[in-house]
């Protein structure tokens, strides 16, 4: 056992008094002190420092601490982390903290031991991030120390602190060449723990791995392709992936296993359409060779067709040799037996994506597929097909464009005809409103000026009631009921009819304009519907408003009719009160009573009726105002409707200029959205092509 791990076990001492009598440690170490202290110059750091060990070793720690604090020798620091050592043990964290820090020495096993030491004390207090720090310098420090990469693993996991997982299995990995690290990250990849970390943080670990077992090389690989899919970093894979496999060196009788289907995979999701060509184009040269490479002949005619059909498309991008390598192995292909499968499925895969953009045109796909019995179908029948398909979609594309100019124009015009319809309207409603309106506030003026003429001639005739032989003391009273009487049946046998006359003439009106403006309205939509070129707009009106207006008439008009009493003649104004007292005074003396008939008769015929007339036709003149005031209120309802139909159309042309405007704008500011789909179609219908010639010589 070397001396420094003594020193880490605290067993120094056992070293210290080896070859003394035997006895009690305690008691050795005692003689030795009294026979150092016997000599000139005594040297007592040794055997306190081994005392210290004995003390702390049988848990009197105040003891080991009192005899590390004298050691002045090599050894102090050691006695240093030893005190810490035991100020730990007694749960004196702060103070152990303090002494492990001042320890300072070039030993790199006793600072990969202050480290460990930190580490488990940080871990107590709580603090993960400190923790954290000191088993990675641990680590960095000293790697191959005892069981430290081990912890620093165990630690990481526990805390699901991912990063430093990875890192340190990326790290121990390559620096120690070992395939259990290796194996380690190959559970993390597969956990999808690394599936956010960047590509080329593996690619030494992958290059270093591809040197020590390409089985397991191929299946980290492998890993971390499946994890990389369906994420925003799959392309920096690819990058990656395919730079570390063009720069080491592969065993040649190595037989490939999972990277081949890989390959291929990956190889016709970039050629699906899903991305423009501009984006992985540049990775084609390097997935291609490397595809090849890792492909055996026996299964390599995917990969050489897949090879010579990109060279025939984009003819600047491959390598000479690579192009003369896949023209050999395709020439010793033998026949492929899935031409029909694969066809199909590229056929179904033009029509999906030429549906999607609204090119309309599978009933053309389905005609051509319909020359062929399926049982008749053959791969060069499908192949054939498929390419009168692609030759259809260029010519389609141009004329999409145009179709495209023509919606926008149509639908800019159909706009223009709808707002200038919505305008018509608008004027139409408030024409119609203030029309209407007044005609009936003329009614209803006259009527009321009708009644304030009509109404207090009634009054003032009721005058003829005043007798020589009249009672006057109570001739007020049946003047008064006679006066109501009178406007009674004024108001039910003459106002009554006019009124009902007036407004059926004034519904009657109404009802033409209204229709007027549904003829106006039909025609219109006539004319939209043209457009359309079916029925798709409708700008009905409600008429119910005018059954709303005759009901509410009626139920005014019977107002006129059950007027309440008025008191008209016994009113209490001044000269009224003079009059009726006089009337009771001198109504016994009859040589008074033609005096007292023409006073009466006076005052009937001269007072002003107007206040009370006024307040009794008040109550059916404010219901006339009502009505008048929500006549307007009535034609806009009258023509909700027929704005709902227009306002929904608007918005529907609005939304189809816009979307339209935007499709014309994608295809002209990017038209490889529509050129590169087609472009790889024709790339995967050339080499089912080329397969499907397997065997045959290929000159190009």
């Amino acid at each position: 056992m070397n001396l420094e791990k003594e020193l880490v076990q605290k067993s120094y001492y056992e070293h210290f008094i080896e070859g003394h009598k035997k006895g009690h440690p305690i008691q050795i170490l005692g003689e030795m002190y009294m026979d150092e202290k016997k000599k000139e110059m005594p040297d007592f750091s040794s055997i306190r420092f081994c005392q210290g060990e004995v003390y702390f070793l049988n848990k009197d720690y105040e003891a080991a601490i009192f005899k590390w604090e004298n050691v002045e020798n090599e050894l102090k620091p050691w006695a240093l982390k030893n005190i810490a050592d035991a100020h730990y043990e007694m749960d004196l964290l702060a103070i152990a903290e303090d002494y492990y820090r001042s320890v300072n020495t070039d030993s790199v096993i006793l600072q990969t031991e202050v480290l460990l030491q930190l580490f488990s004390l940080n871990i107590k207090l709580g603090k993960r991030e400190k923790a954290v720090e000191f088993i990675k310098n641990a680590v960095n420090l000293n790697p191959d120390y005892s069981g430290v990469t081990d912890l620093a693993r165990t630690f990481f996991e526990e805390c699901k602190d991912w990063g430093n997982a990875v890192e340190l299995a990326v790290n121990e990995a390559i620096r120690t060449e070992s395939l259990s690290w290796f194996k380690v990250l190959e559970e993390y990849v597969e956990r999808k723990i690394t599936v956010n970390m960047e590509p080329n943080y593996f690619k030494e670990a992958l290059r270093t791995l591809s040197s020590l077992d390409q089985f397991r090389f191929e299946s980290l690989a492998a890993l971390l392709w499946n994890s990389y899919k369906q994420t925003n970093l799959f392309f920096l894979w690819l990058r990656e992936i395919n730079d570390l496999l063009l720069e080491v060196d592969l065993e040649t009788n190595y037989i490939w296993k999972k990277l081949p289907d890989l390959y291929k995979e990956t190889y016709f999701e970039l050629i699906s359409g899903k991305f423009l060509i501009r984006d992985f184009s540049d990775l084609i040269p390097n997935h291609l060779m490397n595809w090849m490479k890792v492909s055996s002949p026996s299964n390599s005619l995917i990969s050489s067709s897949a090879v010579l059909a990109w060279r025939e498309v984009f003819p600047t991008d491959l390598d000479a040799s690579l192009v003369g390598q896949a023209k050999n192995l395709l020439n010793m292909a033998s026949h492929y037996e899935m031409g029909i499968e694969d066809g199909l499925r590229l056929y179904e895969s033009i029509k999906n994506w030429a549906e999607k953009e609204g090119m309309l045109v599978g009933e053309h796909f389905d005609s051509l597929i319909r020359e062929f019995k399926v049982e008749e179908l053959s791969t060069s029948k499908i192949l054939s097909i498929i390419r009168k398909v692609i030759e259809f979609l260029l010519e389609k594309r141009v004329e999409m464009e145009k179709a495209l100019i023509d919606k926008i124009q149509w639908n800019e015009e159909l706009l223009a005809r709808l707002n200038g319809i919505h305008h018509q309207l608008s004027d139409m409603e408030e024409e119609k409103a203030q029309a209407i309106t007044k005609s009936f506030r003329n009614i209803k003026d006259e009527f009321s000026q009708t009644l304030m003429i009509k109404i207090p001639e009634l009054l003032r005739n009721c005058s003829d009631l005043v007798k020589e032989d009249s009672d006057f003391g109570k001739i007020h009273i049946e003047i008064n009921e006679e006066m109501n009487k009178r406007i009674a049946d004024y108001m039910e046998e003459t106002a009554i009819h006019h009124f009902h006359d007036a407004i059926q003439g004034w519904v009657s009106e109404c009802e033409d304009a209204l229709k007027d403006s549904q003829t106006f309205l039909n025609e219109m939509s006539e004319s939209i519907n043209k457009l359309y070129r079916e029925e798709k707009i409708t700008l009905d009106c409600d008429f119910k408003v005018l059954d709303d207006w005759r009901r509410d008439i009626n139920r005014l008009t019977r107002g006129i009719v059950h007027l309440d009493n008025a008191n008209i003649i016994m009113r209490s104004t001044p000269s009224q009160l003079v009059l009726k007292s006089v009337g009771k005074l001198l109504g016994q003396l009859s040589k008074n009573k033609e005096k007292l008939q023409n006073i009466y008769k006076n005052f009937i015929q001269s007072t002003d009726y107007s206040q009370t007339v006024q307040s009794i036709i008040n109550p059916f003149i404010q219901q006339l105002e009502l009505f008048e005031m929500s006549i307007a209120r009535d034609i806009n309802m009258f023509y909700k409707s027929p704005f709902e139909a227009l306002n929904k159309a608007i918005m529907e042309a609005d939304d189809h200029i816009a979307r339209n405007k935007d499709s014309l704008n994608k295809i002209r500011k990017n038209p490889e959205i529509y050129r590169d789909p087609i472009t790889l179609f024709e790339l995967r219908l050339r080499q089912y092509e080329l397969m499907n010639s397997a065997g045959e010589s290929i000159s190009k």
